[in-house]
């Protein structure tokens, strides 16, 4: 049984009172939100010191489940306001394992060890994952103008008078948006002087979103600052008029727009680049005391990877990938990697056997996921901040090539990052970084994982002046999230042909089937290879049947268009073109 199903209306009612829920939202909704990180550490600090000690030592117990008397479910206020004991026997309750983990994840790091979870639980925590997930597709996917028609008359009205614009008092709330999101995108004049509100707290959450590969930040923990700093009511005290902040209080999320933040970097990297940005700001701003940013900085520091919002997959195990398509097991990737590399074995130690993981190799998504945790880490830590950038640039390498000679990744770092490198200089700073489950090094090669067990490394080779080479480090950062390929019209259609294909009813699950297959197609050597790729999962009942003619002639309108690691980064058509 889960929280769902035995938790009354009376309580989802009690929950929505105690964490200001609206009341429209669905008992569903309702728990996803009460679940949030920054939720459940508000519901542990407003419990007494007694209910607290009974929750640890509720924690502590080996159990896989907890059953609790009369007289702890007494003791336990909170908890059983909110609705989180229920009935097992007359004078015997359980307490709600979903609520227990989650107060084991969020307020004690996960300290102590899981209670067991049975289908029915497991089931709720895969509707707040898809929960997750459509929040934050739409944050992905809201605009300017869009962020701006879901405040306030009088807080569009606000904003015009701080920005001072002109015979606006008569102006309906629709022509108010409409000129505020105008005027932004005109030219630099208002995002400049939206930089100039800046204090070191929204310099602080720009960056940290800025930084990101989304536009989005969850690792700041915004309501715990309000609730910290007693001259802060209000998010929209801390953000100071500066409107291209979108705070989304129910989930703890912070985001720019995207057509916002593409118009910033647009303007940043006209401007010398994200540092001088940051150093004339905090040259303007000064180094005067200021609680609410050591307050950020404090609370920034949480547990949750920036895509898996709420950090659900910790709770259970849910549909491994690794029991799907290959059933690789780590026996078949050690032998591939002996068999490919006879020389290398001693590279496979127990370092790299920990992190050795097909699914992370071969799905773009946990791979990013990865990727994304590394990056946190790095950023949490004033000592290895440095780092951030570099990262960047070897995982969109690995993602772009698959594999580069460290001759052609020194280049790169001086051509777009204009940073001297030697190979050895590289091969430290890798170490150094500790990333050996995201990017390897072999033979002077830096390599995409995945490389060694498809193909001996030292047959590899790397011919310098063959490979495509992006115009700028931004169009090269674009490889860190998986963007394989550019969306002209041809592949547009070979991405719709596949979408249209895929047996999923779900948008997101078709997006990340989308996103698989394409991944997969850009290793294929050849377009034979391409075709039986596709053919496989035709087979295995995850594309529907296609005729051979038909797929044949959408893989070579499409694949062609990708850019293939066979092609050292250029797209078959790029090829093609050359030679005419």
């Amino acid at each position: 049984m889960n929280t769902l199903n035995h938790i009354t209306k009376v309580k989802i009612y009690e929950i929505q009172t105690f964490l200001d829920i609206p009341r429209k939202l669905s008992p569903l909704e309702t728990l996803h939100i009460a679940f949030q990180p920054h939720n459940v550490n508000l519901i542990y600090n407003n419990m007494g010191k007694d209910e607290q000690t009974y929750i640890e030592n509720l924690l502590k117990d080996a159990s896989s489940t907890v059953n609790v008397n009369e007289d702890i479910k007494t003791t336990c206020k909170l908890t059983d306001q909110l609705g989180f004991f229920y009935k097992e026997s007359t004078d015997e309750y359980i307490i709600d394992p979903i609520y227990l983990n989650k107060v084991n994840e969020y307020v004690f790091t996960g300290l102590y060890e899981y209670k067991d979870l049975d289908n029915d639980n497991k089931q709720l925590l895969k509707e707040f994952k898809k929960l997750d997930e459509k929040v934050r597709y739409n944050i992905e996917h809201t605009n300017l103008k869009d962020y701006l028609t879901t405040l306030k008359a009088k807080d569009i009205q606000n904003i015009l008078k701080f920005y001072k614009f002109k015979n606006t008092s008569k102006l309906k709330k629709a022509d108010a948006v409409k000129l505020i999101n105008d005027t932004f995108f005109e030219n630099n004049e208002l995002l400049e002087r939206v930089f100039n509100q800046f204090t070191n707290s929204t310099l602080f959450i720009f960056q940290s979103i800025y930084e990101n590969d989304k536009n989005y930040t969850s690792n700041i923990d915004i309501a715990s600052t309000i609730n910290d700093v007693q001259e802060l009511t209000s998010p929209s005290q801390l953000f100071n008029y500066s409107f291209i902040f979108n705070y989304n209080a129910r989930y703890n999320i912070v985001s720019i727009p995207y057509d916002a933040l593409d118009f910033i970097d647009k303007y940043i990297q006209s401007t010398g680049g994200l540092e001088s940005v940051i150093d004339d700001q905090i040259e303007r701003i000064g180094t005067q005391k200021d609680n609410i940013f050591e307050s950020l900085a404090e609370h920034s520091l949480i547990s949750e990877i920036e895509d898996d919002l709420t950090g659900w997959d910790s709770l259970g195990d849910f549909d491994s990938l690794a029991d799907s398509e290959d059933n690789f097991t780590e026996n078949d990737i050690i032998e591939a990697f002996e068999e490919n590399n006879p020389d290398n074995k001693d590279e496979l130690d127990n370092s790299t056997l920990e992190s050795v993981n097909i699914e992370n190799y071969m799905d773009p998504e946990i791979r990013q996921n990865l990727v994304q945790e590394q990056l946190k880490h790095f950023k949490n830590d004033p000592k290895k901040q440095h780092y951030v950038t570099p990262l960047n640039i070897y995982i969109a390498i690995t993602n772009l090539y698959g594999y580069a000679s460290l001759e052609r990744v020194s280049y790169l770092m001086k051509h777009l990052y204009n940073k001297e490198m030697t190979q050895n200089d590289i091969k430290d700073e890798i170490k150094d970084m500790d990333i050996n489950r995201l990017v390897t090094i072999q033979n002077d090669m830096l390599l995409h994982p995945v490389i060694p067990l498809l193909t001996n490394s030292s047959d590899i080779d790397d011919p310098f002046k063959e490979f495509y080479v992006p115009d700028n480090l931004d169009e090269l950062l674009t490889y860190v999230n998986n963007e394989y390929y550019e969306r002209n019209t041809k592949l547009k259609q070979f991405i719709k042909f596949i979408r249209n294909n895929i047996k999923a009813n779900d948008d997101i699950e078709k997006e990340k089937a989308v996103q698989y297959i394409l991944f997969h197609l850009r290793i294929a050597p050849d377009e034979e290879h391409a075709v039986e790729m596709m053919n496989n999962l035709i087979k295995e009942d995850k594309i529907l049947p296609v005729p051979d003619k038909t797929l044949s002639k959408q893989i070579e309108k499409g694949w062609t268009h990708l850019r293939l690691w066979s092609t050292r980064g250029f797209t078959v058509q790029e090829i093609l073109n050359s030679t005419k």
